[in-house]
């Protein structure tokens, strides 16, 4: 349902991209080509720009660089894409409008998509269940885990280590940011090397969290967010309702 519903959203998103882009004397065909072309920038702004607004230290000037990289992006993009659909197109020639070369159009165009793509995206974390198992190859073997058994998962050389409750190690090839983006909001990544479970956590605070008895220090790249969303899920359980705020 959830890749149905964003799939769903990006085609419509192109499409309606593609009508915006027929006022400018596109063909619709031709204008379906360019909207395409600027997908690239939006996943840009959609994965990267977060990353630079949890930047702990220099955040203003991590911000600046990604969106001004986003827009170079973007623009490039529609750029070349209209290039080639002068040669392709050639009973159609349209000059590149100077609209597309604005900035603040560009902003403009990003934001209408992005954004209620991410609400989206957070309306389904809400409403669907969490998926409870993940299937992975470790060691050659299909193997499909429980993600409430995962404790934490630890990035060593050239492998990745999924440790569970039961003291076992799962080894795979996936890269740990892959893992990060696979595994749901209840994993927290907390160093390059670390992402645990928060559920499993029973104390965050002075660089640190203690999960399942095992203490991980808090990188300070991660530290901030990591804090702040381990202590909101331990605010979370009874221990904390009654008082026991975590320090």
């Amino acid at each position: 349902m959830r890749y149905l519903a964003t799939f769903g959203y990006w085609v419509a998103a192109v499409l309606i991209l593609a009508s915006v882009l027929a006022g400018f004397g596109y063909s619709f065909d031709r204008a379906l080509f360019v909207a395409s072309a600027m997908l690239p920038g939006m996943f840009c702004a959609k994965f990267f720009l977060p990353e630079a607004f949890r930047t702990p230290h220099r955040r203003g000037v991590a911000i600046v660089a990604v969106g001004l990289g986003i827009l170079v992006v973007e623009w490039m993009s529609m750029l070349l894409a209209h290039c080639y659909t002068q040669a392709a197109w050639r009973s159609e020639q349209v000059p590149f409008p100077t609209l597309f070369s604005n900035p603040a159009f560009l902003v403009l165009l990003l934001a209408a998509v992005v954004i209620p793509e991410t609400l989206l995206s957070r309306y389904l974390d809400r409403r669907l269940p969490r998926p409870k198992t993940i299937a992975f190859v470790s060691d050659r073997r299909r193997v499909t885990l429980g993600l409430a058994q995962i404790v934490y998962v630890e990035s060593n050389d050239d492998e990745v280590l999924l440790h569970t409750l039961d003291g076992r190690s799962y080894r795979t090839k996936t890269r740990i940011s892959q893992w990060e983006r696979l595994l749901d909001d209840r994993f927290v990544r907390i160093h390059r090397a670390y992402i645990v479970n928060s559920e499993h956590a029973v104390r965050v605070g002075g660089g640190q969290v203690v999960v399942a008895g095992r203490t991980f220090d808090l990188s300070r790249k991660y530290r901030e967010g990591a804090t702040q969303r381990i202590s909101e899920r331990l605010c979370e359980k009874p221990s904390c309702a009654d008082g026991n705020k975590p320090k």
